[in-house]
């Protein structure tokens, strides 16, 4: 009898460390702190920015949004990708990080670059304004993800692009709160009015797909 007390008093144990962990919420380090973890040569490596901005078909004079800009990897290669004419937002909700993006870009000789501190439910864009959107590494950490989809189609312009890239499996440790799956993303498209364009194996770990924007929606749906 004793034995099987302690039996099922392990198993409880166990069912609660489990829940502890699936509840456990993601806390972004300080900024100097996350860039250095942005701008690591392994993480450069593995989600190799020249290549994903290429993929994205840019042309001179198109805008960009890069929807969680974060140290502005992307934004920078994105930047140049657009010249002459073009023109990129980073997105963030950072004021730090965004600082970051500034001073680097200005270090650079880009200047067509502009930082919008947004809110974290909304991009804070103007509506039929983007010709293409990015969201790197970035959705997993909005909470209402449809909702936010949906207000990012509308600034969208007509036939406006978004593509999207974040983890298939191999989620980081402390990310467990955050997690998804590809059929929760199709759900969460399809009420913002998207299509799958194309979709590629690029990263290791990450999908990678493109959406275009076939009609607006006017109101989030219930996730």
């Amino acid at each position: 009898m004793r034995s099987r007390r302690i039996f099922v008093l392990s198993l409880i144990l166990s069912f609660l460390a489990a829940v502890s962990v699936a509840r456990q919420t993601y806390h972004q380090p300080p900024a100097q702190e996350y860039i250095k973890i942005l701008e690591d040569p392994h993480r450069i490596e593995r989600l190799k920015p020249a290549e994903i901005t290429q993929k994205l078909d840019l042309k001179p004079g198109y805008i960009v949004a890069d929807i969680g800009s974060g140290s502005g990897l992307f934004t920078r290669p994105l930047a140049q990708a657009v010249q002459p004419g073009g023109h990129v937002y980073a997105v963030d909700i950072d004021a730090d990080l965004l600082k970051h993006v500034r001073e680097t870009a200005q270090a650079a000789g880009i200047l067509n670059i502009t930082t919008v501190l947004a809110p974290e439910e909304s991009p804070g864009l103007q509506r039929a304004s983007i010709d293409v959107a990015l969201i790197c590494d970035t959705l997993h950490h909005i909470e209402r993800r449809q909702e936010y989809l949906i207000d990012l189609g509308s600034c969208m312009k007509p036939g406006g692009r978004v593509a999207i890239i974040d983890f298939k499996d191999d989620w980081p440790r402390g990310h467990e709160s955050l997690r998804f799956e590809l059929t929760d993303l199709d759900r969460w498209a399809a009420a913002a009015g998207y299509t799958k364009i194309a979709e590629f194996d690029t990263i290791p770990g990450n999908f990678f797909r493109i959406y275009m924007i076939v009609h607006r929606s006017s109101a989030a749906g219930a996730e």
